[in-house]
């Protein structure tokens, strides 16, 4: 089994290491583009699908080879794109926190407006103030819930990136320049895995209404958890992905 593993904004592969190491099989946990010491990479829709086509070939799995696809955030949002261009490649698909897109169009035009306002204060304040300012707001402040030991190991890997890096992420795979995948999300036939934070009221009804769209989707809310169940209630997210992935 092969687990393709995207991280969240401003994250890197290395989050997943709770996971991996207990679910085992082989995991490429790659720093999508915008993020890492690499800051060039074209971090638009097409780009990041271009990219994750080359991180497959570079891989040269077998036609044999169960291939599992995960995103959180972020990377859930990469997934369901490379997923929709590409619904063959996979044979299960799980997403964490995920959001198919912004339907309304003065809605996305709004948040490309403001991608574009945070992407200038990155590159503004530089990559330790921005991270002091956005571990701060309302989605992301739950992850002071994380154990000390990981929660200081994010914060040394995120101090990796770079603001141009960041910022160019930003404009070109924020929410609002990233396409509305709503309509095209209910030809995935593929077995998929819905996970939400319970206490992420947000995402977990966006998950509730991907479920009756997904033809074989599953959803579970972490209890007690916000935006990040994965590494603010580790075990029980590793239970319902193994669960998941025992029937495939």
């Amino acid at each position: 089994m092969f687990t393709l593993a995207l991280h969240g904004f401003t994250g890197c592969g290395a989050d997943f290491a709770p996971l991996a190491q207990t679910i085992g099989g082989e995991w490429h946990c790659p720093e999508l583009p915008g993020h890492g010491s690499e800051s060039k990479l074209d971090c638009s829709p097409k780009g990041t699908v271009n990219y994750i086509n080359r991180l497959l070939i570079n891989h040269q799995l077998a036609a044999t080879t169960q291939k599992i696809l995960l995103g959180y955030s972020m990377g859930a949002r990469a997934a369901l794109l490379h997923a929709t261009h590409h619904p063959d490649v996979w044979d299960a698909v799980i997403l964490i926190s995920a959001n198919p897109g912004i339907e309304n169009e003065i809605n996305r035009s709004n948040r490309r407006i403001a991608d574009a306002k945070l992407a200038d204060s990155i590159e503004r304040l530089g990559m330790k103030a921005f991270l002091e300012f956005w571990q701060e707001t309302p989605l992301i402040r739950s992850q002071k819930d994380i154990p000390t030991d990981q929660q200081a190991l994010m914060q040394a890997n995120r101090l990796k990136n770079t603001s141009a890096g960041l910022a160019k992420s930003l404009r070109q795979f924020g929410q609002g320049s990233a396409p509305n995948l709503w309509p095209k999300i209910g030809k995935l036939i593929m077995p998929t895995l819905l996970i939400t934070g319970e206490k992420d009221t947000k995402y977990t009804s966006i998950a509730q209404r991907m479920q009756k769209v997904l033809p074989s989707a599953s959803h579970v809310a972490i209890l007690d958890t916000s935006h990040m169940p994965h590494l603010e209630q580790s075990d029980p997210v590793k239970k319902v992905i193994q669960t998941f992935l025992a029937k495939q």
